[in-house]
């Protein structure tokens, strides 16, 4: 469980998280996911640097690993799983919410001969984050983005079977850096996916578009179906986002990866003034609104019923 449980929350806008105009250095984001079409346009304007660990298939280069410009591209004439859209989609989120987010891409999913994704497990992760933590420093890095995960049948997070990517999440927050988490889309209430759930990461989970209830005074920030939740979650924010594939069309797609790469994003771009994790999260946490997963849990809310 949390050392600490955060009233669930949605920070809509994300307005909290915003750059001072007297930032001194802009932090980058990474991003860890499936690879990334790197010919878009928006792609080679955000991204800054590549890096590429693959357990099951190639890089680029024919190899497990590989780092520089090119290793995190996925070639979209190759792909024929949407699940490879998914790095893209990402990035795309990033720069729609930060137009100058500077982006580290690391590419952890393996591409099939057939143009359909590999199998991939926290191993692969823990290999990227430890790239991550030694070059956290020279690549300026405010945040990370990790929009995977799996489901668990534990009773608990199972943080003691797998203490190496807690330990670098630990790392990094000492360096200031943040490791934001994705809660997961199974529509579990009680629990939210590994590795969202260890302790010192940021776990995000999504709400969808606010309105009004009639005669009741207030806004409902609702809690997405789909989305994860449980003791484990830090917060939620929207996670309605329009965004760009690997072949570069554009959709609307819900979920708890487009929240959850909203915040990292925003995480990031607070950083960039000096500030220290501890004192951005408690701004967040001193600015968080109440969301309910349904309209009658709201109205029950105002009406004390």
């Amino acid at each position: 469980m949390k050392t600490k449980v955060l009233l669930i929350a949605a920070a809509l806008g994300l307005s909290l998280l915003t750059t001072p105009a007297h930032a001194t250095g802009d932090k980058t984001l990474v991003i860890i996911d499936s690879g990334i079409n790197t010919n878009l346009d928006w792609a080679k304007a955000a991204i800054v640097e590549e890096a590429c660990f693959i357990e099951y298939g190639k890089c680029p280069n024919g190899q497990a690993s590989m780092t520089g410009p090119g290793a995190a591209h996925l070639d979209p004439a190759l792909v024929k799983d949407k699940a490879l859209s998914h790095g893209t989609q990402m990035a795309s989120v990033a720069v729609a919410t930060n137009p100058n987010v500077k982006i580290v891409f690391v590419r952890i999913v393996g591409m099939s001969a057939k143009g359909f994704a590999n199998s991939y497990t926290t191993r692969g992760l823990a290999t990227a984050m430890d790239w991550v933590s030694a070059n956290a420093q020279r690549l300026n890095v405010g945040a990370v983005s990790i929009s995977l995960g799996r489901a668990y049948a534990e009773a608990s997070c199972p943080v003691a079977a797998e203490p190496r990517l807690q330990s670098q999440i630990v790392g990094l927050a000492s360096m200031n850096v943040a490791t934001v988490i994705a809660a997961g889309n199974n529509s579990n209430q009680t629990k939210i996916n590994y590795p969202a759930c260890i302790p010192e990461a940021i776990a995000v989970g999504a709400t969808d578009r606010p309105y009004t209830v009639k005669q009741v005074q207030g806004i409902v920030y609702p809690i997405m179906l789909i989305s994860n939740g449980g003791p484990d979650l830090d917060l939620v924010a929207l996670g309605r986002h329009t965004v760009t594939d690997v072949n570069g069309v554009k959709a609307v797609s819900l979920g708890t990866s487009n929240a959850n790469t909203a915040v990292a994003t925003r995480l990031a771009q607070s950083l960039s003034d000096g500030s220290t994790l501890a004192s951005v999260m408690e701004r967040v946490n001193g600015s968080l609104q109440n969301a309910y997963r349904t309209v009658t849990n709201f109205v029950k809310k105002f009406y004390q019923t």
